[in-house]
C-alpha cells in the first residue's frame, strides 16, 4: 500500500463532524455556494468570511452571494462570476464586496467545483486567498465599485429594504406633493393604512427571514391592487403598508381595501399560533381628507389613530372625513 493509498483511507475515516469542525476553525473564509442557482446561492459560510464580510454566518446562509457584491450587474466583476461558477476546473478571480459596515472590500477568490449534489445543485468551493493588492488595476477597480455603491445607497434610501416599495420618508415626501396637487386640483385624497396583525408570532415562529418573505409578498399584492402610476404605496414601519390615491371617492376605496385584505387572505401564509386565526392577515383603514385642511403629519397622524383604533371599515371612511 502506498502513502496516497494511506491518506485517503484516513481522511475517509473522518466524520462529517469532523470535517466541519475543521472548516468552522479555519482562519481562511470560506463558502460553498450553489452555481446553479441564477443569483449564486450562499448555501454555508464558515466564521472566518462571516468576520470579513460583516455578516453573521446565519445571514449569509441562503442569500444571494451576489448580493453582497459592489460591482454592477452587468460589470465585466459579476459577468465573471456567473461563468465562473458554471466551469468545472478550479480558477481565481477579483471582487468588490460591501461589508455590513459599509466600507467596500475587494477580495481574492478561488473557485473550486465540487461533486454535485443530490438535488441537481452544483456546489462550488469558494475560497478567500487574500486582499487584492492596491495596484492600478485594484484601485480602478475600487473607484468602480465605490460609485456603484454609493448610487445603490442613494436609491435604498427613498426604498423600503425588504419589500422594495417606497420608504416611510419617500412615501411622505411625495404625500406632501400629492396633498398640494389635490388642493390646486380640489380632488379628494384617501390614505389607506394596512396593518398585518400578529406579524411578530409568525416572525417568532418561522424567522426573521420567513417574516420578511411575508412581507414582500403582502407588498407585491398591495403594489398590485394600486396600480396607477400616480398611486403610492409604501411600507411605513416593520408590520405597516401605506397607500395613497388622489381622486378617488371613499366607495372605491373601501373597495380597494378590501380587495387587498382577500389577496393577502388568499395568500394561505400559515400563523400556526396565531390568537386572531391560522393564516396571516391585513387589516386596512381608510382616512379620507379634504384638499387644503391639514398637513402630511396631520393625515398620517389621524390614520395611525384610526388604525391602532381597530375600527370597522364603514365608521372608518367616516370618521375620515375632514
Amino acid at each position: 500500500m502506498n502513502h496516497s493509498t494511506r491518506g485517503d483511507q484516513r481522511v475517509g475515516s473522518l466524520s462529517k463532524a469532523n470535517l466541519f469542525e475543521i472548516v468552522s476553525l479555519s482562519s481562511q473564509g470560506i463558502l460553498v455556494v450553489d452555481g446553479a442557482s441564477p443569483e449564486i446561492e450562499i448555501l454555508f459560510a464558515n466564521p472566518a468570511y462571516a468576520e470579513i464580510s460583516g455578516y453573521a454566518a446565519e445571514e449569509l446562509a441562503g442569500s444571494s452571494w451576489l448580493s453582497y457584491s459592489a460591482a454592477g450587474e452587468e460589470s465585466p466583476e459579476l459577468v465573471g462570476l456567473k461563468q465562473s461558477v458554471a466551469c468545472t476546473e478550479p480558477l481565481s478571480l477579483s471582487l468588490p464586496f460591501l461589508h455590513k459596515g459599509g466600507d467596500i472590500w475587494l477580495g481574492n477568490f478561488r473557485l473550486t467545483p465540487l461533486e454535485s449534489a443530490a438535488d441537481d445543485r452544483q456546489l462550488v468551493l469558494v475560497e478567500h486567498i487574500g486582499e487584492q493588492p492596491a495596484d492600478a488595476g485594484g484601485v480602478e477597480l475600487l473607484k468602480r465599485a465605490l460609485s456603484r455603491a454609493q448610487t445603490k445607497i442613494t436609491s435604498l434610501d427613498s426604498a423600503d429594504p425588504v419589500t422594495g416599495l417606497m420608504s416611510k420618508a419617500q412615501f411622505e415626501l411625495m404625500l406632501r406633493r400629492d396633498i398640494a396637487a389635490a388642493r390646486r386640483e380640489d380632488q379628494p385624497l384617501q390614505l389607506m393604512l394596512f396593518s398585518i396583525p400578529e406579524l411578530e408570532i409568525y416572525r417568532s415562529t418561522f424567522g426573521d427571514k420567513a417574516a420578511d418573505s411575508c412581507l414582500r409578498m403582502i407588498g407585491v399584492q398591495i403594489a398590485g391592487t394600486f396600480r396607477r402610476a400616480s398611486d403610492l404605496s409604501a411600507c411605513v414601519d416593520k408590520s405597516t403598508f401605506a397607500v395613497a390615491v388622489v381622486g378617488q371617492d371613499q366607495e372605491q376605496a373601501c373597495q380597494r381595501i378590501a380587495q387587498v385584505e382577500e389577496k393577502v387572505q388568499n395568500l394561505g401564509l400559515h400563523n400556526p399560533h396565531g390568537r386572531l386565526g391560522r393564516y396571516v392577515i391585513a387589516h386596512g383603514i381608510l382616512v379620507s381628507a379634504k384638499p387644503g385642511h391639514e398637513d402630511v403629519e396631520a393625515l398620517m397622524a389621524r390614520g395611525v389613530t384610526a388604525l391602532d383604533a381597530g375600527l370597522d371599515l364603514p365608521s372608518q371612511s367616516a370618521a375620515g372625513l375632514v
